[in-house]
Formats: C-alpha cells, structure tokens, sequence
C-alpha cells in the first residue's frame, strides 16, 4: 500500500497535473466555508450515470483545494480512488507557475478555491517582501524579482487563464452559493456547467436586486409610488343600431379615450416602473398611444390564450393582450415566463389568476397597484375602481359611474 508521504513526493513533482487520482483516503479536508453541502445523494447518482465530469483539486501534500461535494459523492459510491488535479500553490505564489504546463481548466469555482488558498501564502510572502525590503536600505518591494510581484487575485488568474474581474464575478456567485446554497446553489453549478460567469452574475445581482425591493417600506396605500401597476381600462365601444343582439354592450361603464389619458397614473407611478396594460385587438394602436401618453415604452405584448370564444367582427375572439411598458430601470427576475398566457376565462372582465402569479414572480414589489380592477389576487395588491374589492375605507384612485 502506498504511504501518504510517498504519495505527496511523488504529486509534488509537476506544479499542475491532470488525468491522475488519488486514494480517497490520502486526501485532507481541512477547514471550509461551505457548510451546507447541498443534494449528495443526486450529485452521487449523476456521477455514476455519467461520470466524474471535473476532477477535484487538491495540493501536492494532499490537501484540498476545491471538489468537497465531489469528494463526499465518491465516498458514498464507495470509491477508494478518484480522478484529481493537482496544483502546487506555492510555487504559484512563488511566480514559478509553469503557463504551459499540460493540465486540465479548472471550473470557475475551482479557480475561486485556489484564489481563496493563495491569499494566506501571499500574505506572508507581502510581510516577507516588507522585511526584505527593509534588509535592503528601505528599497521595498522595488529590488524584487517581477515574479514575486502582485496579489493573490493576480496571481491566481495568472495561474488559471483567467481574467481577474471574471474571478471576482467568479467568488461572488461562489460566496452566495455557500451562505444560501438552496437559493443560489443552481447559480453556481449552471457557472461550472457552463463555464460562462457574465450571465450567472447578472441573474446573481438581479436576483439580490429583487430582495431589496421586496423588503422596501410598502407604499401608501392608494397613493404608491407603485413598481408595478396594472391597468384594465374600460375601453369604449359603438353598439350599433343594426345588431338587435346588442352584443357590444359591456356590463360597466365605459370611458372615452380622451378621459382614460386623464387618468392619473403618473401620480402614482415610481420612477421606476412596470406597468401592464390590457388591451383588446380592436384598441391595440391606442393603447401603444396611451402608454407614451402616461411616459412608458412598451417593451413586449403577453398574450392570453383563452378556453372559449367570445364575440368579434372579423375573427371570434379567443385572446386578449396584454402589453408591457416601463419607465426609468426597473428590475426583472426572468426565468422561463414567455408570451403566451393559457388560463381559463373567469367572471366578466376578470383576468386570469396566473396572470397575476406571473406578474409577482416577474416584477417585485413591495406592493402592486390594480387600477380598474374586479379582483383582488391577494394582500399585495391595492385595487383601484368602482368595482374594485378592498379594505374598507381604503382611498382609491378611481371612480366611474355605474352603467
């Protein structure tokens, strides 16, 4: 059986190496920031479907630099060996690092292992450089050789090909990940699965975006400023004298475009805002006009796919739309949401429950305004209009006449 010393001379002899393995047991642990491992068990059953697709990455005494939830899969696979790199930290923070050495590229987060193992040595070799400097006649740093030159995130971006902001992005998913890793855990395996950080990052600032303005103060009730308004406004329609099944007519008072561009949704709207605002195909070019109207640009058009027909004059109508503005740079927390709605048809002018669950898990809020509304989705929204349901006495933005 080979001895752990054995072992370590014969790793430390490359300053990086790949296609090698280790005994499982001959590998230290020592002291790691992650705590919460995640999902071992699917982890182990992806391994064995598919193979260990990254080799753990430990130093040449066996210690370990980046791999653990690798490394407790194998274990409960019962492996006694498993595929490794091996990286000589010191000679890295020495400057001696071979750049052509034959080695296999580290994942995004084991680069971010290896910036977080080289900080210590390059702490000790700054103090070693600041005494060295002083044996010199107080020359510094200056006397030294470039290779001992530069920081731990130089010098591991150097020695993984990296550039060092896309380490920095790198070790903030990393850090994420390890303090909520049932929140941020898929941000971090989609970083290593891919090998791409510029897209995980922006859902990583987005997704913390998102918190902070769910946690804002809600605002006033009935007043805002709102981030996110909805608006089902009662467009007008001519009924006219020849249809004797007067199917034009609405169950509710109509209003004229004039007085729905009066409506004050400026007042109530925050700097920066979503607003979705429903719209049949017969008003779909005014309603682009009333959003610019209230200083919004339409961005895209969702559209609900209903499961029964009502009335037309060309084509029977089965959808409904919905069109998206903003105004200023309001935040977005898009996963798999798309344009294409299908949900039932409910009461008169009711708009479907899934609309409003979209519009949650798109648009956060501390509170969402519903102006004309007929349905209160929950507590987080205030309804605006004659029909609108709400807290007693709560103030409202609007009133119409009944019909």
């Amino acid at each position: 059986m080979q001895s752990l010393d054995s072992a370590r001379a014969g790793a430390a002899q490359a300053e990086s190496t790949s296609g090698a393995t280790r005994k499982i047991s001959d590998i230290v642990v020592g002291t790691r920031h992650r705590r919460d491992m995640g999902d071992i068990d699917a982890l182990a059953k992806s391994i064995s479907e598919v193979g260990l697709l990254h080799p753990i990455v430990v130093r040449p005494d066996g210690v370990l630099v980046a791999g653990e939830r690798r490394l407790r899969a194998a274990k409960l696979l019962g492996w006694e060996t498993i595929p490794v790199t091996v990286v000589d930290l010191a000679a890295i923070a020495r400057g001696e690092f071979a750049e052509n050495a034959h080695r296999k590229d580290f994942t995004l987060s084991e680069a971010v292992a290896i910036k977080r193992a080289l900080e210590p040595l390059e702490k000790v070799a700054a103090k070693e450089r600041q005494r060295e400097g002083g044996r010199r006649g107080g020359q510094g740093s200056g006397k030294l050789p470039e290779a001992s030159k530069g920081n731990a995130a130089d010098k591991a971006a150097k020695a993984t090909g990296m550039a060092r902001r896309t380490l920095e992005k790198a070790e903030a998913i990393v850090d994420a990940a390890e303090a909520e890793p049932e929140k941020f855990g898929k941000l971090l395996d989609d970083m290593d699965r891919t090998g791409r950080v510029n897209g995980v990052y922006r859902r990583l600032k987005i997704t913390k975006q998102a918190e902070l303005i769910r946690a804002e103060p809600p605002p006033l009730p009935g007043n805002g400023p709102y981030r996110v308004i909805v608006a089902d406004v009662p467009w007008p329609y001519e009924v006219r004298d020849e249809d004797p099944s007067r199917r034009g007519v609405r169950p509710y008072a109509t209003m004229s475009i004039a007085d729905i561009r009066e409506t004050k949704v400026n007042d109530i709207a925050h700097e920066d805002c979503i607003i979705w605002l429903w719209v049949t195909n017969h008003h779909m070019s005014e309603a682009f006009e009333l959003l610019r109207a209230w200083s919004f640009e339409p961005k895209t058009i969702l559209t609900w796919a209903k499961d029964k027909m009502g009335t037309g004059d060309w084509l029977r109508g089965q959808t409904e739309h919905c069109i998206m503005g903003v105004r200023g740079k309001p935040v977005v927390t898009l996963t798999n949401q798309t344009t294409l709605l299908h949900a039932p048809v409910r009461a008169h002018s009711q708009k479907p429950v899934e609309f409003y669950d979209l519009v949650e898990s798109l648009c956060p809020a501390p509170r969402y305004a519903d102006l004309f509304s007929r349905y209160r989705h929950n507590g987080k929204w205030d309804c605006h209009g004659d029909e609108a349901p709400g807290a007693p006495g709560a103030p409202c933005l609007l009133r119409r006449a009944a019909p």
